[in-house]
């Protein structure tokens, strides 16, 4: 369920973002292809792990789908919304879910994975930030 959200709320803010500005959604759709491939891949093992494979094969279909659609309803209501205090709220909860899934979850699972605190983990995740946020001012 945890992913299927996460993909929900990627898809939006994909969405959201393309609306806007082409560009936008290019660089969020690039940053999330590596986010969804990381965690699709573990999330593949895990139910590979749990799923005969017919089940497995529809259990790993719902989240892309599930982003597809988000973001296709996210670019269609930006229409009704922009400009709106509610368009506002929609970006501010997309990035900080994305954030708060990339802070608090990811990267504290990554620490108890490797055996505790591992300094280049952090380094790795703020030289990201850096480099999309160079992107941003670039393209």
């Amino acid at each position: 369920l945890a992913v299927v959200v996460d993909s929900i709320v990627d898809g939006m803010l994909i969405g959201l973002a393309a609306a806007v500005s082409a560009t936008s959604g290019r660089l969020m759709a690039a940053a999330t292809t590596f986010e969804m491939g990381f965690l699709g891949y573990s999330f593949a093992i895990s139910i590979a792990k749990v799923a005969r494979r017919c089940s497995a094969i529809g259990i790993l279909a719902v989240p892309p789908l599930a982003m597809m659609v988000a973001s296709g309803l996210a670019a269609e209501s930006v229409d009704f919304l922009e400009g709106t205090p509610a368009f506002s709220g929609f970006i501010a909860f997309a990035m900080v879910a994305l954030l708060f899934l990339v802070f608090q979850e990811l990267l504290l699972e990554a620490h108890e994975k490797e055996g505790g605190e591992e300094w280049h983990i952090s380094l790795w995740l703020y030289a990201g930030l850096l480099v999309s946020i160079h992107f941003d001012m670039i393209f």
